[in-house]
């Protein structure tokens, strides 16, 4: 029953693109330099966009959010557990200058107290413990293009997507860039769907993104969602739904993830902390 079985990870399949610098060197794009499109311009617009959220070559990119989340009932918000996860990325250009993207995602929910992933957590609203699936976002792939649209390939019939991603607002060298999606999953007759919003702002340094000679910049990223109980919290009929605020960065190497990521994927995935392209593999080499 997609209804009941679907939470933020199937939601998110949708639409994560978590990005980051890899190593690949920057001798190329120096070779070939060329003037930086104006950043007013909609081809500026969406070449800044690909330098924090993604990249303009084909390394494999990295990004990390650290947050919170917390049930809400009318207006009174209830903590609830911590979060942290992993985004890891390939992109690789197309013809007509948009990127082809492959993505995944691998995230924990922590216990408050004792930073670890335990795997399972107390509902203050039932009282009863619950169990976490602890399952992972396997890859999927997606378009980026000029237009700064987002293509998400095989949605399920009757599914609602919306991404927008905001003109960037610059202020001396600080630039922003805010995206908004809302993803509606269908669910059975008599079954309620499962909904997903997020909201992403980007910060980079405007001449950062004027360089001609890097294929991404160092990216600070803030984040907000709204999102229906998880079907594993045995919500059904309760009112009120969770959010969750968290920051990060978009631009790192394994070694700069946050150490509780780092413990807890140690003990349940540690093939890719020695691999973590192995992740996407499966599609980017397909």
């Amino acid at each position: 029953m997609v209804g009941m079985k679907l939470g933020r990870r199937d939601a998110v399949k949708l639409v994560s693109a978590g990005l980051a610098l890899g190593a690949t060197s920057t001798a190329t794009l120096a070779r070939t330099r060329v003037a930086a499109p104006v950043a007013g311009t909609p081809e500026g617009r969406f070449r800044s966009y690909m330098m924090m959220r993604a990249a303009l070559d084909e390394r494999l990119v990295i990004g990390y959010v650290s947050g919170s989340y917390f049930g809400v009932v009318g207006a009174e918000v209830t903590p609830l557990w911590d979060v942290v996860g992993a985004t890891f990325a390939r992109y690789r250009k197309r013809p007509n200058g948009g990127y082809d993207g492959v993505t995944g995602e691998i995230a924990h929910f922590l216990d408050p107290g004792t930073g670890e992933a335990a795997g399972r957590f107390l509902n203050p609203y039932t009282g009863k413990w619950m169990t976490d699936p602890r399952n992972n976002l396997p890859p999927s792939r997606l378009t980026l293009l000029p237009t700064l649209e987002l293509e998400v390939p095989k949605l399920l019939p009757g599914t609602r997507f919306d991404h927008v991603i905001k003109v960037p607002e610059v202020r001396g060298d600080d630039t922003w860039i805010t995206e908004v999606t809302r993803v509606g999953m269908p669910a059975p007759p008599g079954t309620p769907g499962f909904n997903y919003s997020e909201m992403v702002t980007l910060h980079a340094r405007t001449a950062d993104l004027q360089r001609t000679d890097v294929a991404r910049v160092p990216c600070l990223t803030s984040f907000t969602n709204v999102v229906d109980w998880r079907p594993w919290m045995d919500m059904a009929g309760h009112p009120g739904h969770l959010t969750a605020i968290g920051s990060g960065r978009y631009g790192v190497t394994l070694k700069d993830l946050p150490d509780r990521w780092t413990v807890a994927t140690r003990k349940q995935f540690p093939a890719f902390l020695d691999d973590p392209g192995a992740l996407l593999d499966p599609l980017w080499n397909g």
